[in-house]
Formats: C-alpha cells, structure tokens, sequence
C-alpha cells in the first residue's frame, strides 16, 4: 500500500469513525433530552418506553405553599469556592412554571458561572437563572449538582433539605 493510500484512510477514519463509547454518549444525550421534552410537552409524541407511556405531568401540581431546595458545595462552608443555592417552588407551580434559582458563594456575594442542576446546565447572570418546573421534574433524579466557575473548576454539591 503507498504512502498516499495509507495517508488517505487515517484522514477519512479520524473523519468518519467515530469511538463506539462516544457514539452511545451521543445516543443516551439525545434520548434523555427527548425524555425530558415529553415530560414539559406530552402530547403527539408517539415515544413509548419498554415498560409502556409514563403518566403524563401535565396535570402535576406543586402543594398550596412554597417549597424551598437548598444545594451546597462539598466540604467547609468557608473553604475557597463554597456556594449555596436556592431553588424555590412557588404555591400550585405547574409544568411551566418558572423557578427562580439564587446561587451565593461563601461571602454571601452573587455566584458566577454555570449551575448545573436536574441535568440542566443553567448560566448564573448576577447569580440568578430560572428554569421551567417541568424540566427540573424530568431531571429530578439527576444526582449531579455542581457549580463550574469562570475559572472553569467545577464544584460538586449536594441538596441539603427542602
């Protein structure tokens, strides 16, 4: 085989061939996004699981008084790069509700950065980003709570009551 051959194979596999552990990652991504887009819009999707349709969450209902999450970053409170995060659910909130999430770092000032949060990664303007009530249900078992900084160190969290 020439060298010309040889030089246009590894082009065309670095362009074309993707690693099978990256293709699946872009698989699973898609099907929970898909996941979570049929939890804030039911209707006409046709997409069943296995174990059959979930129950639809358009009548969901948040309870008649407000429900406050509380997030915090791993390790001392007072530690370089500690945060505290409030998510709150208004009375009665339903899937398109907006919730408002507030993010202060350890000095009480507004955090910077991108909240990640129920699968959902939630740019900080002024330490304060909004999500609809529906996604944060479709993401709701999503463990991953972090803050990743303008420095782009990511800090772990996670929920201390609500």
């Amino acid at each position: 085989m020439t060298a010309e051959k040889r030089s246009f194979i590894d082009r065309f596999t670095a362009d074309y061939c993707r690693p099978h552990p990256v293709v699946v990652a872009e698989r699973l991504a898609a099907f929970v996004k898909e996941r979570q887009m049929k939890v804030l819009f039911p209707a006409g999707s046709g997409f069943a699981l296995a174990a059959g349709e979930s129950a639809s969450t358009a009548s969901v209902e948040a309870p008649d008084e407000e429900v406050r999450f509380v997030f915090a970053s791993e390790g001392d409170a007072d530690a370089a790069g500690s945060w505290r995060a409030e998510l709150v659910v208004p009375p009665r909130a339903k899937t398109e509700t907006m919730l408002a999430l507030s993010v202060v770092d350890r000095t009480g000032a507004a955090a910077a950065g991108v909240f990640t949060l129920a699968g959902v990664s939630l740019p900080l303007v002024a330490g304060r980003a909004e999500m609809p009530f529906g996604l944060f249900l479709a993401g709701i078992k999503d463990t991953d709570v972090s803050l990743t900084g303008a420095d782009g160190r990511r800090r772990s969290g996670r929920l201390l009551f609500f």
